[in-house]
């Protein structure tokens, strides 16, 4: 079977590629997701639980892959290892160890293209001007939340974003 050729425009530039009608039909009945990584950081193991299920449940919209660890230092390691490829990283600030505060910064320092949510109850209004300020936090909710405020704020931090991954499913 001779390949067709195809193509698909992004930012008024078209890419051409050649495809057999074959893998054509396959591709067909195939749907498109974005595809989101996420970095949960909190030190209570029963919230990291909480916050997937809610974006696995919620958020059907995007093919996730959803990272949990309870600390700064696994946390910072995993971002390091992927090289700074995530979408989001949703954190507490107050835990053992590094703080969130000085996870942020590190994060941030290295890959500012990473967006950051800040969960806590105990946050302290002039760290957190101080963060938005310096654009280190792209949004920030109280806990305890409603699972919709939290939704909402994922959606609009990745409404937001510029880059997008393809997942085919």
């Amino acid at each position: 079977m001779t390949p067709q050729e195809f193509s698909f425009v992004k930012n008024n530039t078209r890419y051409p590629f050649k495809m057999s009608c074959k893998r054509l039909y396959c591709l067909r009945d195939m749907r498109l997701k974005t595809k989101k990584i996420i970095l949960i950081v909190d030190d209570n193991r029963d919230m990291r639980s909480f916050i997937r299920a809610v974006l696995e449940n919620s958020l059907k919209e995007y093919a996730l892959e959803i990272i949990t660890l309870p600390s700064s230092d696994a946390a910072l390691q995993t971002v390091e290892v992927r090289k700074g490829n995530i979408d989001l990283i949703s954190t507490n600030i107050h835990r053992p160890g590094m703080d969130g505060y000085t996870f942020i910064r590190n994060v941030k320092t290295k890959y500012p293209h990473i967006k950051t949510l800040v969960c806590s109850a105990r946050a302290k209004h002039d760290d957190l001007n101080e963060m938005f300020d310096e654009h280190l936090v792209d949004g920030y909710i109280r806990k305890p939340f409603k699972e919709n405020e939290y939704l909402n704020r994922v959606r609009n931090i990745f409404d937001t974003q510029n880059l997008v991954r393809l997942n085919f499913s």
